[in-house]
């Protein structure tokens, strides 16, 4: 065999091997499943009112990710999965937070205005 052959042959097995090895897996519906509800939590603002499910969504996401590069495809749909399920949850309480917070300010507002309909509003009996 001439050096020539061997180079090219072992260029050519390189190359192949480099583009097999680069190529991303295809997106699986775990995962569509799961980037749609992080985007959800993102709109809800989950990262500040439900920071300890969204993050653990966050992370099972990256997880998730980590075992799909390693080729390991149930447990990164676990892991997809288990990420769908804690940003669905982080913008559930999300939303409940939020809700909760504008019943309590409305609360608030309703008895300043019963006190100052009874009390007048300097604060004495008409």
């Amino acid at each position: 065999m001439s050096k020539r052959f061997v180079y090219l042959s072992a260029i050519t097995f390189f190359l192949a091997a480099a583009s097999v090895h680069a190529q991303a897996p295809a997106p699986t519906p775990a995962f569509a499943a799961a980037e749609r509800a992080l985007l959800e939590a993102d709109r809800e603002q989950a990262a500040q009112w439900a920071s300890v499910p969204y993050q653990a969504a966050r992370d099972a996401y990256a997880q998730a990710q980590a075992l799909q590069l390693k080729r390991k495809k149930n447990d990164a749909e676990r892991a997809a999965q288990t990420a769908e399920a804690q940003a669905e949850l982080a913008s559930a309480q999300a939303r409940q937070r939020k809700l909760s917070e504008q019943i309590e300010r409305k609360i608030s507002e309703n008895n300043a205005l019963r006190r100052e309909l009874l009390l007048g509003k300097d604060g004495k009996r008409p």
